[in-house]
């Protein structure tokens, strides 16, 4: 993760600003007769929690002003934690005022306001459901496509509820100015998922790709290039990536981001992965001719200008990697890169016969460790580990700057005995492949 305390600062103030708009149009002007602390807490809680939940929007919508400074997989994981602090302030909202006020269970009786009644029922179970389907989403075996548009759906009717409830109810949204402003700001929030859904779409159907050659790899693994149909190639840096969709229209929830793997000087865009969801396991199947679409570039996981590079990655992970060392490779750059891999078996080594034949086109130490190797292996064996690293450090280790993408387990790991070794935390960069 690439980012400065400044650039931190600076976007939590915002963020935080951002957050207490509501709050701030509610207390606005003059003020309604106070209650209880608790009744007024609770509320506060209602404003604030809805607000957050509104910013989802933001963090979902890969905004390429935000995700650069922090790399789009820390974004999305921040989109987590929120989501999660928002779920206990806006559930917390009704318990509070029902245990302060119980007389509040009117707002719930369908024989007082039917539709008042159903609505706040429906948004107490979507926001149940939003989020342990988004934690759970793997464990209940939930498709991504599915969860995208079950997400999407919820999170749109749980803000628009929300603020529907909160004017109705008019206790500091009396005046109309309020009522409008608050409507305005968050109608803005909830066209972003609008413009992420239908108006980037409709921009990528002016950029199509068609899928050009369809490569198997070493370690079951297949690679993908696809090639630019009346435009110019999408540039990016080695070590981003995209999302890719297949298919006749961009319009779609079969989307999923994938690193590139070709250099960035290639007049096409090759990606590579293994078969381990529905989506890749097809890969193998693809025709050359499939249209493709592409959104992006996203990432901040790049090479640091003049600096040589320590890549540790792990099985398909390495994808990143090869765009990093393809690329100093097709553009002559002499600069030292030193590539750790980690795979469970020799068979498993993506890649393996071109890693080794660009040894001898860049300045490249190829440094393979394998969980299960063979008998007559003399590498490195088991997993990385502090040793391990230590014994292939440079004299000087922070002339580098230190890239890691595989399981996580491996990533907290390494990180740590980078750390406990003498590197700087600003020249460790991560990025987590596992980030829907």
């Amino acid at each position: 993760m690439r980012y400065s305390l400044k650039n931190g600062i600076l976007w939590l103030f915002i963020y935080i600003l951002l957050a207490l708009i509501p709050m701030l149009i509610a207390i606005a002007g003059e003020l309604p007769e106070y209650r209880t602390f608790w009744i007024e807490f609770g509320v506060a809680l209602g404003f604030i929690g809805l607000s957050l939940f509104a910013l989802q929007f933001l963090f979902s919508g890969r905004f390429r002003r935000i995700a650069p400074k922090y790399g789009m997989d820390n974004i999305i994981n921040y989109h987590r934690e929120i989501g999660i602090v928002a779920f206990f302030l806006i559930l917390a909202h009704p318990l509070i005022l029902l245990i302060a006020e119980p007389e509040f269970i009117v707002y719930f009786d369908p024989r007082v306001n039917f539709f008042r009644a159903i609505a706040l029922s429906f948004v107490t179970i979507a926001i149940i459901l939003i989020t342990v389907t988004s934690i759970w989403r793997i464990t209940f075996k939930l498709q991504y496509e599915h969860w995208r548009l079950l997400h999407g759906v919820l999170g749109l009717a749980i803000v628009f509820i929300g603020v529907t409830h909160s004017i109705q109810v008019s206790h500091y949204l009396e005046p109309l100015w309020k009522k409008l402003s608050l409507g305005a700001v968050m109608a803005g929030a909830m066209y972003l998922v609008i413009h992420t859904r239908l108006v980037r779409p409709w921009l990528m159907k002016k950029y199509p790709y068609k899928v050009t050659d369809v490569n198997e790899e070493i370690g079951d693994a297949t690679s993908l290039t696809i090639k630019p149909e009346g435009h110019e190639k999408m540039n990016f840096i080695p070590g981003q990536f995209a999302w890719l969709t297949l298919g006749d229209t961009p319009y779609t929830l079969q989307q999923h981001p994938f690193s590139f793997a070709s250099s960035a000087s290639d007049s096409t865009i090759t990606f590579t992965a293994t078969p381990e969801g529905d989506f890749t396991s097809t890969w193998k199947d693809i025709e050359p001719g499939t249209q493709a679409w592409l959104e992006g570039p996203f990432g901040s996981f790049t090479p640091v200008e003049n600096s040589h590079l320590f890549l540790i990655m792990g099985g398909i992970g390495v994808t990143p990697a090869m765009s990093m060392l393809r690329t100093l490779r097709d553009e002559g750059d002499n600069r030292k890169a030193t590539l750790m891999y980690a795979n469970k078996a020799y068979d498993d080594i993506a890649f393996r016969d071109e890693l080794e034949e660009m040894k001898n086109d860049i300045d490249l130490k190829v440094v393979h460790v394998l969980e299960e190797p063979p008998e007559d292996w003399e590498g490195e064996e088991g997993f990385v580990t502090k040793d391990i690293l230590e014994k292939h450090l440079s004299e000087n280790p922070n002339e580098y700057v230190y890239y890691i993408c595989g399981p996580d387990p491996m990533m907290d790991k390494v990180s740590i005995a980078l750390h406990d070794l003498g590197i700087k935390w600003n020249h460790i960069y991560m990025e987590r492949f596992q980030i829907v």
